[in-house]
């Protein structure tokens, strides 16, 4: 078989299983198990189905979101010369402190301590950038439409983190505000 009849054959099998994944009832390849005998990708395909392409925005926004809360606390500290959380605005001080007192409540739940920083929510590190924006952001970031094309972007985020799908070009749309801050701020 020629280097050319190969490539159709594999472009033409791959393309054939992208079109058998979507079909109604198949088993998704990836196994859900809730127990050892029980895999939920066999009694709910479909919801499986979603819950994988979902899996790959929530990761994006896991990346991103811990990225900008270890970026704004960096920045603020000053390579550790400054207290970052007296910077901090009075109203996301006090949502933190409410949130310590919950993780204080909840401590029989495995989670280990958790800092300050790590109770930020998503919201919260964009209210904190933009609060900072002339002291410590404007001369990294530059362009303060980053803050706010982030905060569009933390609809998407919510409808992900509360179980629901989003569209490829929404999935895209997160994609392009990612690449647009790690221009700006490369990790």
């Amino acid at each position: 078989m020629n280097d050319q009849r190969l490539a159709l054959f594999l472009m033409l099998g791959q393309t054939a299983s992208r079109g058998m994944q979507k079909l109604p009832g198949l088993v998704p390849p990836e196994p859900l198990r809730v127990s050892e005998s029980h895999d939920l990708a066999v009694t709910m395909p479909e919801m499986v189905r979603e819950a994988i392409d979902a899996a790959e925005v929530y990761k994006l926004f896991f990346v991103f979101e811990n990225y900008l809360r270890d970026f704004a606390v960096e920045v603020l500290s000053n390579d550790g010369q400054a207290d970052w959380w007296a910077k901090v605005p009075k109203d996301v001080q006090d949502e933190i402190v409410k949130l310590e007192e919950t993780e204080e409540a909840k401590s029989w739940m495995a989670l280990g301590s958790r800092d300050k920083s790590s109770l930020m929510t998503y919201p919260q590190v964009l209210r904190v950038i933009d609060h900072c924006w002339k002291s410590d952001f404007e001369d990294l970031i530059r362009d303060k439409a980053l803050i706010q094309e982030a905060r569009m972007a933390g609809h998407l985020r919510n409808a992900i983190c509360h179980m629901s799908s989003i569209p490829d070009e929404e999935v895209a749309r997160v994609r392009q505000v990612m690449r647009d801050w790690f221009r700006r701020i490369a990790p």
